[in-house]
C-alpha cells in the first residue's frame, strides 16, 4: 500500500526494504542511492539504507535509535559508510576506503573562494555532526580567519544536502558550502576554490553484520558500484 504525501508523509532521506540488509550512509550519497538499490536489487540483495549526517550515523553504529518525526527507527545497521575518522572505536570485521571528494559553494551571489562569504548570507554544514561541515572550519580558520565570528551570522544546518538546495532555490541564502557532486549534481552556479580539502569516505562492516551483509560489502567495491559512483562525479580510491 502507498501512503505518501507530499508535506505530509515523505522520508526523503530512507529508502528500500527494513527487512533487508541494514546500512547507514553519509547523507550526501542520497542522489547515489536509487542506482544503487536498483543494482544490489537486482543481484539478489534486499536492502535499507539511510543517508543521514555522519555524526548521526556513526551514533546509529554504536546503537543509537533514530527519531524521524513520529517514526522511530530501532535496527541497528549493518554496514556502514563513513568519514575512516568516525570509524575509530567502532567494532567492525572489515573496512576499506572507496571514494574521494572536494568541497565547492554553490551561489547566487557570485562568490570565488571561502572568505568571500563573508558578510553574506551563507548555509554551512555544522561541524558537530558533519564531516564537510569539520573541513569547512578548518579550511576558513586557515585561509580567512576567525571561523566562530562567521559562524555567528551564518545558518548552520542540520541536514546541509537538503537545506542548502531548498534555501538557495528560494532566495533565502546568497550561497552555500557543498560537496562538489552535490553541486554538479543540482546544476547551481557553483565555485571549487584551489585552496580546499578533501574527503574521504569508507564502507565498514560492523560486528553485527550477517553473513549475507559481509557478502554485500565485498560486492561494494565491485566495479559495477565503482561505475554508479563516478557517474555521480565521485573519485572512486578502492583498489
Amino acid at each position: 500500500m502507498e501512503l505518501t504525501l507530499s508535506n505530509f508523509d515523505v522520508l526523503e532521506d530512507f529508502w528500500g526494504n527494513t527487512d533487508g540488509i541494514k546500512m547507514s550512509f553519509s547523507g550526501n550519497q542520497w542522489f547515489v542511492v536509487p542506482d544503487l538499490i536498483a543494482l544490489l536489487n537486482k543481484k539478489g540483495f534486499t536492502v535499507y539504507i539511510e543517508t543521514i549526517p555522519p555524526g548521526i550515523v556513526r551514533k546509529r553504529a554504536e546503537g543509537e535509535n533514530l527519531k524521524v518525526g513520529n517514526l522511530e527507527i530501532t535496527f541497528k545497521p549493518e554496514i556502514v559508510s563513513l568519514p575512516p575518522s568516525l570509524l575509530e572505536g567502532l567494532k567492525v570485521k572489515k573496512m576499506k576506503e572507496y571514494v574521494e571528494n572536494e568541497l565547492a559553494i554553490v551561489y547566487s551571489s557570485k562568490v570565488n573562494d571561502w572568505c568571500d562569504l563573508k558578510g553574506k548570507k551563507v548555509a554551512i554544514p555544522n561541524p558537530e555532526i558533519e564531516g564537510i561541515g569539520v573541513l569547512f572550519k578548518q579550511l576558513y580558520e586557515e585561509y580567512c580567519g576567525n571561523y566562530e565570528e562567521f559562524a555567528s551570522s551564518a545558518y548552520l544546518t542540520k541536514v546541509h544536502h537538503r537545506e542548502i538546495p531548498y534555501m538557495l532555490s528560494k532566495g533565502l541564502i546568497e550561497a552555500g558550502v557543498v560537496w562538489k557532486t552535490e553541486a554538479t549534481y543540482w546544476k547551481f552556479n557553483y565555485v571549487v576554490p584551489n585552496f580546499n580539502k578533501k574527503g574521504r569516505l569508507a564502507f565498514a562492516l560492523l560486528s553485527n553484520g550477517s553473513e549475507i551483509a559481509e557478502v554485500l560489502f565485498d560486492y561494494l567495491f565491485s566495479l559495477d558500484v565503482k561505475t554508479i559512483y563516478e557517474k555521480y562525479g565521485f573519485k572512486w580510491i578502492s583498489t
